[in-house]
């Protein structure tokens, strides 16, 4: 139990572990808890004090002298496939960490405690906090790009012309299909704020030719495509705006498309805790939540589109395919 109540206290020192880098700079090699202190413009005493708290973790080793770092340091490096860095940046900043401290009130009232701590949805209040709406949008491509692979080979582009990645944030998914499928264009379609980022992405992997991003508001409109990726967007939303969205997209796709979308499932009762937890999460941030399988097959089938397969991947995730 105790080690339950002081779960708090390991999130927020993976937080502060992901802000000062540690784990990039152990990568290059051991320091001490001085040497990092001194690259990062932070105290050394508390950097011993937690490095100390991270071997007790099995984030790092210590010889006496250095610190070293661990596989499980190693999820915490930027810009390596499946990195977790940003993620921990936005889940311990104020936007997220403070509405969770009302998880009290949001069992008492099954509503989201965003508006509550922070004065607004936390899609306004990142508008209003780049640098934190910054850090999700970054953690949204480390967790994707930690899956792009297994999406590859379970999802089949062969007929595929246009992929339109919903809420797709830096486009790391359908960048990913490109890349693996070089007859296929790709859209993002996200806020104005976003998109951008889905862009220089683009750019960057020299997929420009073959990729546009469009701000939109989903539950508005979307552009035309023949697969429509959506991951990890309709859990963000009740069932009613989950049926809206998925009927914007059945409006706008072209003849034998398709939608792939890609959630966590929820199983039995004392299952593995990702699931339970993701959908407290959903609660307490957003008016969404995790589902089962005949919970989505129920909305996707209730937007007009024929529910065709299930595959699952990194587990508890799964991808779900429906066809206009």
């Amino acid at each position: 139990m105790m080690g339950i109540v002081m779960g708090g206290l390991q999130t927020q020192i993976a937080g502060a572990v992901a802000t000062y880098s540690i784990a990039d700079h152990l990568a290059k090699g051991s320091a001490t808890a001085d040497e990092i202190a001194t690259w990062e413009g932070i105290d050394p005493q508390a950097t011993f004090r937690l490095l100390r708290a991270c071997a007790s973790l099995g984030l790092v080793t210590y010889d006496g002298t250095r610190f070293s770092t661990t596989p499980l340091l190693g999820t915490l490096r930027r810009d390596v496939p499946g990195s977790l860095q940003s993620l921990v940046v936005a889940w311990t900043s104020p936007g997220h960490w403070q509405p969770w401290g009302r998880l009290s009130a949001a069992i008492r009232t099954n509503a989201p405690q965003t508006v509550p701590t922070l004065g607004t949805s936390i899609w306004d209040y990142y508008k209003q906090q780049p640098e934190e709406g910054g850090a999700f949008t970054k953690a949204m491509h480390g967790f994707t790009s930690g899956i792009i692979e297994d999406v590859v080979q379970t999802l089949d582009t062969s007929n595929v012309k246009l992929a339109v990645d919903i809420g797709g944030a830096s486009g790391t998914l359908v960048h990913g299909l490109m890349a693996a499928n070089p007859h296929l264009s790709g859209i993002v379609v996200d806020l104005p704020e976003v998109i951008g980022s889905a862009e220089a992405a683009a750019h960057e992997l020299g997929l420009s030719n073959r990729s546009t991003a469009v701000p939109s508001n989903f539950f508005e409109w979307v552009p035309a495509g023949d697969l429509y990726l959506l991951k990890h967007v309709l859990h963000d939303w009740n069932d009613d705006e989950v049926v809206s969205i998925l009927k914007r997209c059945r409006e706008s796709i072209l003849p034998g498309g398709k939608i792939a979308v890609i959630e966590i499932l929820l199983g039995e009762v004392g299952e593995p805790p990702m699931g339970p937890l993701m959908d407290l999460n959903m609660m307490v941030m957003l008016t969404g939540r995790e589902r089962t399988l005949d919970e989505y097959r129920r909305l996707i089938e209730k937007a007009g589109f024929h529910f065709s397969k299930v595959k699952p991947i990194r587990s508890p995730m799964v991808v779900m395919e429906a066809t206009a």
